[in-house]
């Protein structure tokens, strides 16, 4: 007699949970149809020798070794996305090729069956909420397709996990599974080999390829620390298996086990090596919890005795167990002999932060899948300006809890917990009932899946991680229903039912194959257009040049929906002007071609500005090309530009309003603007747009009170209004935290000299000094020094100050320097003759003008798909 069971696990799910063998459950309550028997009996309907089948079987074995092989250790280094989209589109390739080699054997056979498990309500729930959430997002494409960088977090991608889930489950047999977990323990003692050369500092490849190759196969040191720890429980897993092997030849068995001992070896060596990325228990990060929790999950089910390992190798988890303790206490060590990338990442309480802020005003469905980086750069909070990292944008958070609160809501992160535990709760119960089965297989493996889990709520996951978490929950899901005896049941699809639904059948599967076509197509042009723009990158990291702009053109041609893309074409176009044209001598430059090239790069970036409307780089990039670009256009259209310079880094400001640089970059619009006001003329306008600016820097400084440079431009600003007092108190506080800033000490020199007030005199020569005790060849502090002394009446000091200038101004110079050359003579001229540089009726503030720093364009864009021009790099 059966034994009752939650109703959760009972013949409605699709299954037996009961570990009783299908065969002997009894079908007399109803009818069997078709889509619901069991795979032997359906499969004995359909004919067995149909002509094809068979190449279409083999062609999805292929495919399933390919995925799992592959995907670890992929790369090309060609891409301008990085290493995480060149593993995607490597998934989707292989995918597609199963799919259609999938529905193709449903052709040939007349019949195709999909394998019904007890997630498949739940999956279908959620990818419906993702759908919707998608379609309401603040960046529909990108929710769509997946954020540029890593398009792990799209609709397309979720459909082909879930694609990939049901292609395995329904594919799945013990053959099949060999291949597939001895696929993945090659690819992983693959990943161990080149990480263990990498981290020793090792070359081992070919000078062209070094260049190309990446330290860590699975995207970043810290997804490389969670993978290791994956491996593990899967060489251990192995180990057993090997071991109680009987079919296999002595001499093999040996060689198999002595690769995987050695696996394990290495893979606890890294572990150990890489402890700052994975075990450091004094950093924000919890990554260490996923080895430990792993490990001790699989050691109590063998100390339990549910599951027994042969018992001359049931020491060997407890040795791993162990020696990740001693790890922990042992702690930081100097087994490292390459020099590791600093990474960075938000860590839970931030994530969290950001999740609660998002959430009360997108409750039920979230920004939109992807678009965690908007929903940072919105809902970051002030406190995150405290830290050195406050400039840094982030666009994944920490855990996928998190991260999924924030951009699909409440109800798309309750039904992905469903999915989750629902997952769990039938793995769990599997795993622990029938004892005498044995399940040492599925443990490893579910120990694998436990992992992922426990990282998903405690470290960042890229899409290499998540692709490669989904694929052996799966592969672990399967093989613990085919160990527990589950009943497989099937829905199936017939083309010989009737003509009619055969027809309907057909025609379904004509779409289906015109959608993969197409697909297959738009993967291909994506791919070699990302091939295109990298190799456009590394060829303006050596020096901006007009062969780029072709390549990264013929990128948009290829994959015109990719904003990013008009990005980096422009900033390529301003760097091009800027580092090229501009620094032609006046007769080689062609003012209507520069002018031209100007306005094209504003063009593109315009039209990224227009395909992601939310994106705070494409905005805050559109404000830097408006603010270079006054060189470039009539005086009356440069206050156009800068109003238009200013419209930008608002709206980016806008986009977000914690961002203290920003809101310094609109005061400087303002200032400039005012600059170029007449003094008499627009004496009140102007002084409005002095005010607008200082009050804009002060509001800076309250974002951020120890941001050196929103202290500097007030201190600027402050000096344009007359103010000295006021500018020397800023600029005492902008060199208070930038103490060796030599542009801060120059301009508190001339502040002290404008306001010539007690000893300050004294005080602008000490500044002075200072600046060129570290480089004496200044000419710009020396000449500020010289008219410093002239209106101290200290004529041979001024005199010195300016021969200095000559002496380091060659004579066989170009145009500009022998123009100085002369300018520096009439001075020394003027003094020898009596008189003074100084007009006597100039006020102080005429003599010296405060300097402004107005920071352009990079003149080379960075090389990281989503580098802030004003912040630089991001993760």
């Amino acid at each position: 007699m059966l034994s009752e069971k939650p109703s959760f696990f009972k013949g409605g799910s699709g299954h037996n949970f009961s570990g009783t063998p299908a065969s002997t459950v009894s079908s007399a309550a109803r009818p069997v149809s078709l889509s619901d028997m069991p795979a032997r009996e359906a499969s004995s309907t359909a004919p067995k020798n149909a002509k094809g089948a068979g190449f279409f079987d083999a062609l999805i074995s292929v495919s399933l070794f390919a995925i799992f092989f592959g995907l670890p250790i992929f790369f090309t280094g060609l891409t301008f996305q990085g290493i995480a989209f060149e593993k995607q589109m490597y998934f989707y390739v292989w995918l597609l090729i199963g799919i259609v080699a999938w529905a193709s054997k449903g052709v040939v056979t007349g019949e195709m069956h999909i394998r019904r498990t007890a997630l498949d309500i739940f999956i279908l729930l959620f990818l419906v909420v993702y759908g919707v959430s998608a379609l309401m997002s603040v960046d529909r494409w990108h929710s769509f397709w997946g954020f540029f960088g890593d398009p792990s977090r799209g609709m397309i991608s979720l459909t082909a996990l879930a694609l990939a889930y049901y292609f395995i489950m329904s594919h799945f047999t013990m053959k099949r599974f060999f291949l597939m977990f001895g696929g993945f323990l090659a690819s992983g003692f693959l990943v161990v080999v080149w990480s263990i050369l990498g981290v020793s500092g090792v070359s081992f490849l070919p000078e062209a390829i070094q260049t190309y190759a990446p330290l860590s196969l699975i995207g970043t040191v810290s997804t490389l620390g969670i993978f290791l720890s994956v491996l593990v429980p899967l060489f251990i897993t192995a180990l057993y298996l090997v071991w109680k092997s009987t079919s296999m030849k002595p001499g093999f068995r040996f060689t198999f086990l002595g690769f995987i001992g050695l696996g394990l070896l290495g893979t606890l060596y890294l572990m150990l090596a890489l402890y700052p990325f994975l075990l450091d228990t004094t950093k924000s990060s919890l990554s260490w919890m996923v080895p430990l929790g792993g490990i001790s999950f699989f050691l109590v089910y063998i100390l339990a005795q549910i599951v027994r390992p042969p018992e001359q190798l049931t020491w060997v988890p407890m040795f791993v167990f162990v020696a990740i303790l001693a790890f922990l206490m042992i702690g930081s060590n100097s087994l490292l002999r390459a020099t590791l990338p600093v990474e960075v990442s938000p860590n839970q309480r931030l994530s969290l932060q950001v999740a609660k802020e998002s959430l009360k005003e997108n409750f039920f469905l979230g920004v939109g899948p992807a678009n965690y980086g908007y929903a940072f750069s919105q809902y970051r909070p002030n406190e995150y300006n405290n830290g050195p990292l406050y400039s840094v944008r982030f666009y994944q958070g920490t855990g996928v809890f998190f991260e999924s609160l924030t951009t699909i809501g409440l109800i798309g992160t309750a039904l992905l917990l469903i999915v989750w535990l629902s997952y769990l709760s039938m793995g769990m119960y599997l795993l622990s009932s029938d004892k005498e089965k044995n399940k040492y297989l599925s443990l490893g493996l579910w120990t694998g899946s436990i992992m992922f889990f426990i990282a998903a709520f405690t470290a960042p996951l890229n899409g290499t991680l998540i692709l490669i978490g989904v694929l052996i929950s799966t592969l672990a899901l399967a093989l613990l229903m085919k160990e527990s005896h589950s009943e497989e049941r099937y829905y199936s699809l017939s083309f010989k039912a009737s003509p009619k639904y055969a027809l309907a059948l057909a025609f379904i599967f004509m779409l289906v194959s015109a959608g993969v076509a197409f697909l297959f197509v738009f993967i291909g042009k994506v791919y070699l257009a990302d091939i295109a723009v990298g190799t456009a990158a590394r060829m303006s990291a050596q020096a901006p040049q007009k062969e780029s702009l072709a390549l990264m053109s013929s990128a948009i041609g290829k994959y015109p929906q990719e904003g990013r893309y008009y990005t980096r074409l422009g900033q390529e176009q301003l760097s091009l002007l800027l580092d090229v044209e501009v620094r032609k001598s006046e007769e080689d430059q062609d003012k209507d071609v520069n002018s031209a090239l100007y306005q094209q790069a504003v063009g593109n970036i315009k039209e990224a500005t227009r395909r992601m409307p939310n994106d705070v780089l494409s905005i805050e990039t559109l404000g830097l090309a408006k603010e270079n670009g006054v060189p470039y256009v009539t005086d009356a259209d440069a206050a156009v530009l800068l109003t238009d310079g200013f419209d930008a880094y608002k709206r980016a400001s806008e986009l977000e309003p914690t961002n203290p640089l920003l809101i310094i970059k609109q005061g400087q619009m303002k200032r400039l603007l005012a600059d170029a006001k007449d003094p008499k003329a627009d004496a009140v306008e102007q002084s409005a747009l002095y005010e607008e600016a200082k009050g804009l820097f002060m509001k800076a400084a309250e974002k951020k009170p120890n941001l050196a440079a929103a202290h500097y431009n007030l201190a600027l600003t402050e000096a344009r209004l007359k103010n000295m007092d006021g500018a020397l108190k800023s600029i005492t506080a902008a060199l208070q935290y930038d103490r060796n800033n030599a542009n801060f000490k120059y301009n508190q020199g001339i502040f002290y000299q404008v306001r010539d007030k007690g000893n300050d005199k004294e005080l602008a020569e000490t500044a002075f000094k200072d600046i060129l005790k570290d480089n004496d060849k200044l000419i710009d502090v020396r000449l500020s020094l010289g008219l410093l002394y002239e209106s101290w009446n200290k004529r041979d000091q001024a005199l010195e100050q300016y021969r200095k200038i000559l002496d380091f101004l060659p004579t066989d110079g170009n145009e500009m320097i022998q123009s100085t050359r002369k300018q520096v003579e009439k001075l020394i001229s003027t003094l020898q003759s009596g008189k003074s540089n100084i007009a006597s009726d100039s006020s102080a503030a005429e003599i010296v003008q405060p300097t402004t720093l107005s920071p352009s364009l990079p003149v080379t864009p960075s090389a990281e798909p989503n580098a802030s021009p004003l912040t630089g790099p991001t993760p």
